[in-house]
This record gives structure tokens, C-alpha cells and sequence, in this order.
């Protein structure tokens, strides 16, 4: 009886003792993110107590990801003799490098830069890299004032320029990434440099000079200042866009349905009749007005709130209906 006892006994010490030892086995991860130059089993597990710094691989670019298999992670650590389990089944680890994205087009001035070493920067001081999508990967501690360059070899006649970077990744160790675009010569032109609701008018405070390449500027571009002021959108505008003059209507100040003085003049005479307008109009507009009392129709140009003009002197006196 006491042999059943004692085994019993040992049999549940047994089964504590290996739960526990379970317990306290390492857990392989299915991700993890690394912030250095190099992956250790310590990037790579839960609760390892031992073998934490084996290097297991170099990291991958910053901002960058790659994987490890976990069978290559069993012959490493079979190796050192560090112990580990692997309840989830997992067959790959993601392995991610913290790293910030830095597109090309945070390194104009550098280029700018050796334009200006080049006394070239007052001919064409527009820069469009050649994949305006490319990006550089830095580390967290790191920013593109970083970023030298090394080499620059530009075109004088086309513009187009390579450059050669060195940029870091960690660890005081850089690594070098060669970019390629264009110098161009650009024109700026005027834009709205925020949204100005239909019927407003735009003053000089909401106009912003925008930079174009001068090739890419169509015809139809408003390029003065005074094409805009006094003007309004005829709908809602993006800011810092290029206009057209379609874009834009002159604010409207005299309604269709509503009564108009019509003036006229030739030489020294000066007439005044009453009309009503048949379209909306402003400043500056040719509408059609009808006269109230002859009831004809005459062209005229819009001079002020509820006040027109006849603009040719074929529409007589007659066709004002007023007294000569």
C-alpha cells in the first residue's frame, strides 16, 4: 500500500515538474521589431534567460522587414544548447527594423546645394527627381540631415543630374543610394492660398505665388496677379492650384429679372432709360437688357449695381425710347 502511495506521490511531483519546466521555457515569437544592425535570440523569444546576445542574423535595411524560420533558429540553438518551445506553430518570424521613410524629394537641398557650389543654381533652380515615388529608409535616431553627398555629376544641357549618397543605418555604419532627375526652369504664378467661397471677392492677402515648371505651364494659366483680384471662384478651389480663367467670374452685381438703368452715350449727348436685365452680370460683363418701355432688346455692358451701358452706338435714341 505504501508503494502505491510513494509512487503516486512521485508521479505528481513529475508532472509538476516538467509543467513547470514547460512554464519556463522560452516562447519563439511570430514577430519582432529590432531597433540595431543585427538580430540576437534575445529579439526572437519570450523569456530567454540564457544565450539572449547569439547573433542570428544581420538586421534587415531600417524601415525594412525579412524573416527567419524557426528550423534554422532550432540548429542555432541546438548549438548553444538553449532550450525553447513553440506552442503557436509557428514557421516564420517577421523581422521588422524600426526606420523612418524619407522620399526624394526631402533631398532637393543637397542638390540645390552643389548647383549653387556649380554656379548653376541661377539658371535653372527647378529639381524633379526622376521616381518622385522613391524613398530612403533611415534609422529612428537619424534624419536627412544625415544625408551627405558624395558624388554629383550633372548634364549642363539636358539638366539631368545622378547623385551619390551616403546615407546611415545605424551603428555610425552608412551605406550609399545613387538618385537621378532633372533641373528645369520654373515660372511662379499666381493661386489662391486658401479656399474663397463662390461670390467672394479675391483680394491681394488670398493670392500665393506657386512654383511650375515653365515647360508644363499651359497657355490658358492666369499668370498676373490682376487676372484674380477683384474676381471670384466660380466654384470651390483647391489652394496652391494653377487657375484658369474659367476658374473665375466676375462677382455678380446686377440679377437677371431685376430693374437696371441703361445709360447712353454719343459725343456730347447722355441719356438714361429704364430696362430690365435679362442675365446676371458683373463689372465689366456685356448683357442683354430690354428696355421697359419699347420693349426691345440691346446689348450693354454692366458699369455698376443695377447700371448698364450701351456699348454701340447703333442702338440709337430711338431704341431707348427717351425724348430727344
Amino acid at each position: 500500500m505504501r508503494s502505491i502511495v510513494y509512487s503516486g506521490i512521485i508521479l505528481v511531483l513529475s508532472l509538476v515538474i516538467t509543467t513547470q519546466a514547460a512554464m519556463a521555457l522560452a516562447e519563439v515569437k511570430s514577430s519582432a521589431i529590432v531597433d540595431k544592425s543585427t538580430v540576437t535570440l534575445g529579439d526572437l523569444f519570450d523569456n530567454l534567460e540564457t544565450g539572449r546576445d547569439i547573433w542570428v542574423m544581420n538586421s534587415p535595411a531600417p524601415g525594412e522587414k525579412t524573416s527567419v524560420s524557426t528550423r534554422y533558429l532550432a540548429n542555432l540553438t541546438r548549438q548553444h544548447n538553449v532550450y525553447w518551445q513553440n506552442s503557436r506553430g509557428v514557421r516564420q518570424i517577421t523581422v521588422t527594423r524600426k526606420g523612418k521613410v524619407i522620399k526624394h524629394e526631402a533631398l532637393k537641398h543637397l542638390i540645390k546645394q552643389e548647383l549653387e557650389v556649380l554656379k548653376l543654381s541661377d539658371r535653372k533652380n527647378g529639381i524633379r527627381f526622376e521616381n518622385k515615388n522613391a524613398t530612403l529608409h533611415l534609422p529612428e535616431d537619424s534624419s536627412v540631415e544625415d544625408i551627405t553627398l558624395d558624388k554629383f555629376d550633372i548634364d549642363q544641357q539636358t539638366g539631368k543630374f545622378s547623385a551619390l549618397l551616403s546615407v546611415p543605418v545605424g551603428d555610425d555604419t552608412y551605406t550609399t543610394a545613387t538618385v537621378r532627375g532633372r533641373t528645369h526652369a520654373i515660372t511662379y504664378v499666381p493661386a489662391l492660398n486658401r479656399n474663397i467661397p463662390p461670390g467672394r471677392l479675391i483680394t491681394e492677402q488670398d493670392i500665393a505665388w506657386v512654383g511650375l515648371p515653365t515647360l508644363s505651364i499651359g497657355r490658358n494659366i492666369i499668370r498676373a496677379e490682376n487676372q484674380l483680384i477683384g474676381m471670384t471662384p466660380r466654384r470651390n478651389l483647391n489652394p496652391s492650384t494653377p487657375l484658369r480663367p474659367s476658374d473665375l467670374e466676375r462677382p455678380v452685381i446686377v440679377m437677371r429679372g431685376k430693374i437696371v438703368s441703361i445709360l447712353f452715350k454719343s459725343g456730347k449727348i447722355s441719356l438714361t432709360a429704364t430696362g430690365k436685365a435679362i442675365e446676371n452680370g458683373g463689372r465689366g460683363d456685356v448683357i442683354r437688357v430690354m428696355n421697359s418701355k419699347s420693349h426691345k432688346t440691346i446689348d450693354a455692358v454692366v458699369t455698376g449695381p443695377a447700371q448698364v451701358q450701351v456699348i454701340s452706338a447703333k442702338y440709337g435714341l430711338a431704341q431707348l425710347n427717351v425724348p430727344q
